[in-house]
C-alpha cells in the first residue's frame, strides 16, 4: 500500500469512528468479572442501566438521590440471573460545577449507595465505565429547556467524557469540583448549562463485592 492510499485509509477510519458513536469509555480501574453464582456479586461485575431521572448542573444539587433501572440481566456462569433486569440501582450527586463563562468546563459527579434485588436492598458501589449521552441543553438566563439537542463533541472534552487521570485532577486542584466518592462527567463547557436527561443508558462496574442473601 502507498503512503497516500495509507493516508487516506486511515483518515476514513477516523472519520467513521467519530461518526459511528458518542459513547465514551473510561479507562477503568476495576476489572470485568462474571458473577459463578447468583449468591454474590464480585467487584467488577458490570451492568448495563438507564436513568430513571435527569440529573444536570441547573437541575441538580450536591447530595439530590437519583435511581436508575438495571435494563438488561447480569447472568451468571451457572446460568442464574444473578440481577434480573428491573433491579433498581439507587445513587446521589456528589459533586456539581456549572460553567459561568464560556470555555470553562461543566462537570457532575455521581456516585452509588445500594442496589434492590428481589425486593432485598444491599450496599453497593460502583463506577461509571462507560455512559450514552443525548446531550439537551437549558440556558442559564432561561428556565425553559432549549429545543436543540447536541451529540458528541464539545470544546475542552467529549460529551459524556468520563474524567480521569491528569484531566480530573487539573478540575479539582483548579477548585471547580471537590474530591469526594464517584464518577466525573463532562457535561460541556460554556454558558449554558448541561443535564444527562432521563433514559440515558450507562455501563456501571462494582468496587466491591456484594453478597446477595
Amino acid at each position: 500500500m502507498t503512503r497516500q492510499l495509507a493516508l487516506s485509509f486511515a483518515a476514513m477510519v477516523a472519520a467513521a469512528a467519530c461518526a459511528s458513536s458518542t459513547r465514551v469509555e473510561s479507562a477503568g480501574e476495576v476489572a470485568p468479572a462474571t458473577p459463578i453464582t447468583g449468591a454474590v456479586l464480585p467487584s467488577g461485575t458490570t451492568m448495563n442501566i438507564r436513568l430513571n431521572e435527569s440529573v444536570g448542573t441547573v437541575s441538580s444539587h450536591e447530595g439530590d438521590h437519583f435511581t436508575a433501572t438495571v435494563a438488561e440481566d447480569v447472568r451468571a456462569e451457572n446460568g442464574a440471573d444473578a440481577v434480573p433486569s428491573g433491579s433498581m440501582v439507587f445513587g446521589r450527586v456528589t459533586g456539581l460545577h456549572s460553567s459561568a463563562v464560556p470555555g470553562e468546563q461543566s462537570v457532575i459527579r455521581l456516585a452509588f449507595d445500594s442496589i434492590r434485588v428481589r425486593d432485598r436492598v444491599y450496599p453497593f458501589d460502583a463506577s461509571i465505565s462507560n455512559v450514552n449521552v443525548s446531550h439537551e441543553q437549558t440556558n442559564a438566563t432561561n428556565s425553559s429547556t432549549a429545543k436543540e439537542a447536541a451529540v458528541g463533541a464539545v470544546a475542552g472534552a467529549a460529551l459524556g467524557a468520563i474524567l480521569g487521570g491528569a484531566e480530573l485532577s487539573k478540575i479539582v486542584t483548579g477548585g471547580l469540583l471537590g474530591a469526594a466518592a464517584g464518577t466525573v462527567i463532562s457535561l460541556g463547557t460554556g454558558a449554558n448549562q448541561s443535564v444527562i436527561p432521563s433514559g440515558t443508558r450507562m455501563t456501571i462496574r462494582s468496587t466491591e463485592t456484594v453478597r446477595l442473601r
